[in-house]
Order: C-alpha cells, then sequence, then structure tokens
C-alpha cells in the first residue's frame, strides 16, 4: 500500500502545480573565443562565437548556424597587435573572416562554419626552420563586439632544445634507442631528454613506431603511436633540464597488442622497422591552464573554476609549439627482441 501510495501523492501534487515554468534566464550576450598561436604557421585561426539560449532542444540550436556565430554587422573591430618587449604595438593584423566547408559532424553545425584568420609574414629563421612568430613578444587580440570590447595579450611558446644534439647534416638524430640492457637479457628504458625555454610550460610527448608491412607486392606503410607522458616545468624562464622515459617491456607489450598477429599471411609477408620518431607538443603557461582547468576529474571534488583569460569573454587565447625528432634508430639488441622476444616474435619484423 505504501508503494502505491507514494506515487499516487506525487501526482496529484504535480496535477496542482502550474505548468507555466520559465527556466530561461533574460538573455545576455556572452562572447567565446578561441585561439591558439603557433609560430610555425604563416596562417593563424581563430574561432569567435556567441552563446545561445532558447526555448526548445540546446542540441537542436546548436546545429543552426545563427544560434552560436555572429552576424555580420555585430563585431565592428577584429585585429591582432603585436607587442615587443617594452608592450609597444609594433605590428597591427586585420582579422578577416572565411568559412570551412569541411568540418566533421558534431554537436555544431557542419560541414560550413565561420573562422577567423590572419596571416604573419616570415619573421626569422631558426634551426628548426622558417618561423612566422616574434617569440620574444607578445600578442594581442582586440574585438569589438556588439560595443563590447575582447581583449587578451598571450606570450609566444619559444623554440628549445633536445638532448642529445648529435644530429647529422639534414637534422637527422642518429644516436640510437635502446629499450634493452647493455646485454641484451633483460628490458631497459631510453631516456628523451630535452632543457626548457622562455614561456614553455607543459611538454607533452609522443612516440611514433614507423613499419611497413610487404605482403606480396604490396608495400603498406603503418606506424603505431604510444604516449611517454607530459611535464611540466616549475618555471616559465627557461633552463630547466627536463625528461621522460619509454619503457622497453610496456612499449613490446603495447606493440604487440596494436599490430597483432596474423596467421592469414603468406610465409612471403613480413614488416620492416623504418624509423622512430618522438612528437613533442608544448603549451604556454595560458594554455597549461586551460588545459588543466578542463581535464576530466579524477577526485572526489568535482566542480572546477571557470577560467578564461580574455576580458568580457569566455575562452582561451593562448600559444603552442610542435617540434619532432624524426629518424631516431635502434640498436641490436632492441631490434633483435623486436624480431625474436615473446612479445613481437610472431609478427614477422625482419
Amino acid at each position: 500500500m505504501k508503494h502505491l501510495l507514494l506515487p499516487a501523492l506525487a501526482a496529484a501534487v504535480l496535477a496542482g502545480c502550474s505548468t507555466d515554468l520559465d527556466i530561461n534566464a533574460e538573455y545576455k550576450d556572452i562572447t567565446i573565443v578561441y585561439g591558439l598561436l603557433n609560430q610555425r604557421d604563416s596562417v593563424h585561426l581563430v574561432k569567435i562565437n556567441k552563446a545561445f539560449l532558447g526555448e526548445g532542444n540546446a542540441l537542436d540550436m546548436a546545429l543552426v548556424a545563427d544560434s552560436n556565430e555572429y552576424s555580420g554587422e555585430a563585431i565592428t573591430l577584429a585585429v591582432v597587435e603585436r607587442l615587443n618587449g617594452s608592450g609597444t604595438v609594433v605590428e597591427t593584423y586585420d582579422l578577416h573572416d572565411t568559412l570551412i566547408t569541411n568540418r566533421d559532424p558534431g554537436t555544431f553545425n557542419a560541414p560550413v562554419q565561420k573562422m577567423f584568420y590572419f596571416r604573419t609574414p616570415f619573421y626569422t629563421q631558426l634551426n628548426t626552420g622558417r618561423v612566422f612568430l616574434d617569440q620574444e613578444g607578445k600578442y594581442r587580440i582586440k574585438l569589438v563586439v556588439n560595443g563590447k570590447e575582447v581583449t587578451s595579450a598571450t606570450s609566444i611558446v619559444n623554440d628549445f632544445p633536445i638532448h642529445p644534439v648529435d644530429q647529422d647534416t639534414s637534422g637527422i638524430q642518429t644516436s640510437r634507442v635502446g629499450l634493452m640492457n647493455s646485454q641484451g637479457t633483460a628490458y631497459g628504458e631510453y631516456e628523451f631528454n630535452w632543457e626548457s625555454r622562455r614561456d614553455c610550460k607543459r611538454y607533452v610527448v609522443h612516440c611514433r613506431f614507423r613499419y611497413d608491412e610487404v605482403r606480396g607486392a604490396d608495400t603498406i606503410p603503418k606506424q603505431y603511436v604510444t604516449l611517454l607522458g607530459t611535464r611540466v616545468a616549475t618555471t616559465i624562464d627557461g633552463g630547466e633540464d627536463l625528461a621522460l622515459s619509454l619503457a622497453g617491456e610496456s612499449f613490446f607489450s603495447g606493440l604487440a597488442g596494436y599490430v597483432k598477429s596474423d596467421p592469414t599471411w603468406a610465409s612471403a609477408s613480413s614488416r620492416h622497422f623504418r624509423g622512430m620518431d618522438f612528437l613533442v607538443s608544448v603549451a604556454n603557461e595560458d594554455f597549461h591552464t586551460y588545459l588543466t582547468l578542463t581535464e576530466p576529474v579524477s577526485g572526489i571534488i568535482e566542480d572546477r573554476p571557470d577560467y578564461s583569460n580574455l576580458t568580457n569573454a569566455f575562452g582561451i587565447w593562448g600559444s603552442r609549439y610542435t617540434k619532432n625528432v624524426i629518424g631516431k634508430k635502434i640498436n641490436g639488441n632492441t631490434n633483435n627482441e623486436l624480431e625474436n622476444g615473446p612479445y613481437t616474435a610472431d609478427l614477422q619484423f625482419e
């Protein structure tokens, strides 16, 4: 009787309530900006959107461009300024709108979306190639959206040295990766080392193992990518020695799980190692803070403070950088383990 009474009472209470409940607040113009600068790029994309509110399903509204994109007359100023070390504006670049026509379907409207971009000329030559932003200065975005000024300035991630620096003339590192001990009798670790530079805060390093699959007359390039980890510099002043290790047994077991043995292969089929690459992605302090506050929650406390480094807007205006070490070889003991070890012997590496 108790189980029957509670639903009946709840239904009676709900029936006696008014259904004229409006949960929507009064509309407020909220600007959202996402821009990540990379000194390797000559064209820089910026996303400028608005928050939306209305009656009905928000997921349905998100698929309509007018819900989250400003009309042309709403943005009356859109520039990016280069500031020197003393904060003086030395160059100004106009932001132009453009349409991206190949966005994959998702929560928001696709395949066409409005973006903004600006171009920067060749700035200088580093040992890693041409760059297009001043890594000693700052870049400030300035917008006027519906009469509201939106601004933010961010530093540019500096280039940094990777050790060891024994490179040949083509820039390819010649030292070999060792994942076994010197006798080849037990698994070891390969340590990847680098030195931090100014305005570099978070480093994420991946290892890419490249190989070819040869099936009869067909050669198919393939790759296996694994995460070494993340390091956060204690200071943005630079000069800090940092390292991450690639554990031998974890690497071989992961490779075996990814490649998998194929009993249908003909005897003429084989796999051939082509090189190991180390891929480093770097975030400046602004971007690092944003990433930290938006990472999945792993503890008991789930509340996160809202973060934005823009005035009168939400989002992130930051910088990132990528630096890759391409074509490292493996030493003899590691190669022998690849061909004959317990994890990979049946993968037919030669």
